[in-house]
């Protein structure tokens, strides 16, 4: 049975937007950060998700890149921008890894905590609602490159994989 709501309570939506993409990498939302890794081996490092970024990069460059990538991803303009969209909440997904770093993000996330306590306190200055998402655990809840690791996958040489 379909339940349709009074037209009140329909105007009672929230109107939201995620900011997928800026913590938690994935490669469809971010496939310029992944192109560094065409035509690379196994050997060589290849970064498929947040985890073998970090890792395949090593973190002291990682972390450089991450940091363009977090100025150049959400900039001031645009919670201005959202606000007079009428946008009311924002979705932020970070992993596990993000604040109480370990594995290949230790010193990779450097300065993301302090990069989340700025987009936070923006929202707020313009009256946006954050839902912080612990979208990523140890380990991977997933085994998909947006839980942190991609780790079903299976290199059947240096150059070819399987996947999902």
């Amino acid at each position: 049975m379909l339940a349709v709501l009074p037209a009140a309570a329909a105007a009672k939506a929230m109107v939201g937007a995620n900011i997928g993409g800026w913590m938690v990498l994935e490669p469809w939302i971010t496939p310029s950060l992944f192109y560094r890794f065409l035509g690379k081996t196994h050997s060589e490092g290849v970064g498929m998700d947040s985890w073998s970024f970090c890792e395949a990069l090593g973190a002291e460059h990682a972390n450089e890149i991450l940091h363009a990538h977090w100025d150049e991803w959400l900039k001031p303009e645009h919670f201005d921008m959202l606000a007079e969209r009428g946008v009311e909440l924002v979705r932020l997904p970070i992993g596990d890894w993000t604040l109480r770093q370990y594995g290949p993000y230790t010193k990779c996330m450097d300065g993301a905590e302090e990069r989340i306590d700025w987009a936070l306190e923006h929202f707020a200055r313009v009256g946006i609602k954050v839902l912080l998402d612990v979208h990523a655990v140890r380990g991977s809840q997933n085994g998909f490159d947006n839980s942190g690791m991609q780790n079903k996958k299976a290199w059947i040489d240096e150059t070819h994989f399987v996947h999902w």
